[in-house]
């Protein structure tokens, strides 16, 4: 690469990071703020964009080991944000720019935290399984540093491998099919040299390469495919065989409106509804593209239904692998005040399950206080339901009211589930 084009590249990604750091910690919507900044900026092109997505996405994620060297070493900070960034085409010819001379990027956290301690100096790499204590000194590169402190009672196994690399690596898109002939999916996806992979258990589930444009894909615009984690997918997946009438309480875009609406079959039926009803208007949209019918849009949910979805609105600390500006936005205050939510949402739809109904309580958030906590508050008030194991886990861990899955262990977003039964 020219090394003014490498010159120019770099001083642009650290405009792009003076203008965020400002927001980083108060804007909940800051990729917005991203997108309308790369907007702004006409000159990039889509590879352009992409580079400089990569890398702010990339000092989002390991901010603590790159954001306190902005305002002392800002070309070597610039320079870590290389080296860390995903391997991908606009990132190798970057990377190879700026350190080329570093060794190859190791797969692990602690290994990626050795190489920066040897290459920048400092004391010695720090131990990724133990918190790195004050009389050892203050390391730069301390792999539990990723993740807020105060996030280590909320979750302690998010702090330890496999769950921290995960919840620090770029996610994979997994998509769900929704067509009988797999290969009409199949074909086109290895014609665009995408590497697809099959859950094992899940054969509805492809995981595809962080890079892979689904969206833009014919499969994608003729509806024979959904764009959904394999979390997602699997929350569902827990439940028994579900038949007749069910509520999707907080549908949001529609993911599991969706999924939900597949395992009922033409004989069953599902009602959405929001608190925020202009999104529900990418539901119907995606509920034609999927072909659909049995999906209604509601503002007022009926008196009873067989089952009832609350996919809570939540910290989204499972999905901090996609959204790693969330780790520095949320606070202690900010999950607690989730977790009023949820229960109020609990609690109001609690009487529109019948007599030996389900009530599927679901958060994305890898939080206690907002599932296992949740759950237990909501059992303690309403004897007449009690917890389901699920017949299956997926690889998650059942704690007597749900089960958490946790990232590391199937390459996904976490998540928390319970079957809460109507006796």
């Amino acid at each position: 690469m020219n090394p003014n084009i490498a010159a120019n590249q770099q001083r642009l990604f650290l405009a792009f990071v003076a203008e965020l750091r400002p927001h980083l910690r108060r804007d909940s919507s800051l990729p917005r703020r991203i997108k309308e900044i790369f907007a702004r900026n006409r000159g990039l092109g889509s590879r352009d964009r992409k580079l400089y997505r990569e890398l702010v996405y990339t000092w989002l994620r390991f901010l603590p080991w790159i954001d306190p060297l902005l305002d002392t070493d800002a070309t070597t900070a610039a320079k870590i944000a290389a080296w860390l960034a995903p391997e991908l085409k606009p990132t190798s010819a970057y990377r190879a720019a700026h350190c080329g001379d570093w060794p190859a990027v190791p797969a692990t956290l602690a290994e990626k935290a050795a190489v920066l301690c040897s290459l920048l100096g400092g004391a010695r790499p720090p131990d990724a399984l133990s918190p790195t204590r004050p009389e050892d000194g203050f390391h730069l590169f301390n792999p539990k540093s990723l993740l807020p402190s105060w996030f280590l009672e909320h979750c302690p196994a998010a702090f330890a491998p496999p769950h921290l690399d995960a919840l620090n690596s770029r996610a994979n898109i997994w998509v769900r099919l929704q067509v009988i002939d797999r290969n009409l999916v199949l074909d086109e996806f290895r014609g665009q040299g995408w590497t697809v992979e099959p859950s094992a258990d899940y054969p509805d589930a492809l995981c595809l390469p962080p890079n892979a444009e689904v969206a833009a894909s014919d499969a994608y615009r003729r509806g024979f495919v959904e764009i959904q984690d394999l979390g997602s997918q699997l929350v569902l997946a827990h439940a028994p065989q579900v038949s007749g009438r069910w509520l999707d309480a907080c549908a949001g875009a529609g993911g599991k409106t969706l999924q939900l609406a597949r395992m009922l079959g033409p004989t069953g039926h599902v009602d959405a509804t929001d608190i925020r009803p202009e999104i529900l208007d990418e539901l119907d949209d995606r509920a034609k593209r999927a072909r659909l019918t049995n999906i209604t849009i509601v503002q007022k949910p009926a008196e009873q239904y067989d089952g009832i979805l609350v996919d809570a609105p939540c910290s989204g600390s499972g999905t901090w692998r996609r959204q790693p500006h969330l780790k520095w936005y949320v606070k202690p205050e900010t999950i607690a005040a989730f977790t009023k939510t949820q229960l109020g949402i609990l609690n109001s739809n609690a009487p529109r399950v019948k007599s030996g109904g389900l009530l599927i309580y679901a958060t994305c958030s890898l939080s206690h206080h907002e599932n296992q906590d949740v759950a237990a508050a909501f059992l303690k008030t309403h004897p007449e339901f009690k917890a389901e194991k699920p017949a299956q886990d997926h690889g998650g861990t059942f704690d007597g009211l749900g089960t958490s899955l946790l990232p590391g262990t199937r390459n996904t977003d976490g998540f928390y589930v319970a079957l809460l039964r109507q006796t």
